[in-house]
């Protein structure tokens, strides 16, 4: 699968501006409602700021976790079952660990997302400061339409992630 940076807003010539948060889109654009978060981000593009990226993971990695820069928070977005389709869900990072309503990322990973956010950690040596951010899907057969409940949530689905960028934005040095 090919990974590819979704959208990020240029930056003024010479501007190196460090990464604050990094937005990790999970899914995949021909199975239905799995296709959200990715649609959703195209939506979202100048509503970032310049030092916010979003890269198309399909499923998310160890390996993209570990690219996220020291300092920086993350934002993982994915369709899921077990959520009322088109319902969105913002959980801590950890928020699946131990849970039993049936809350499970659709974007299947060769460990759960709890496993992967988890050796990720380990492996940085610190925790990650970052929010998981779902929709409710019903519909991931073959097709890149989307149902009816996820289709009506595309726009609240893009607060929430605006949102939870927010929220793991590190704070500014000398800020008041």
């Amino acid at each position: 699968m090919t990974r590819a940076i979704l959208a990020r807003r240029p930056r003024p010539p010479g501007h190196a501006a460090a990464i604050a948060v990094e937005v990790l889109v999970c899914g995949s654009p021909d199975r239905g409602d799995d296709g959200a978060p990715m649609a959703v981000m195209g939506r979202l593009r100048e509503q970032l700021p310049s030092d916010v990226t979003m890269r198309a993971v399909g499923m998310l990695d160890v390996d993209d976790l570990l690219s996220v820069p020291p300092g920086a928070g993350v934002v993982i977005v994915d369709a899921a079952t077990g959520i009322e389709p088109g319902c969105i869900v913002d959980l801590a990072l950890n928020g699946l660990i131990g849970r039993s309503d049936g809350v499970h990322p659709r974007s299947s990973h060769a460990l759960t997302l709890p496993e992967v956010v988890g050796l990720a950690e380990m492996l940085r040596g610190r925790p990650l400061n970052g929010r998981i951010v779902a929709i409710g899907g019903s519909h991931f057969g073959l097709g890149s339409s989307f149902s009816r409940p996820v289709t009506a949530a595309l726009d609240p689905l893009g607060d929430a992630i605006l949102e939870a960028v927010a929220s793991v934005r590190p704070p500014v040095v000398g800020a008041a």
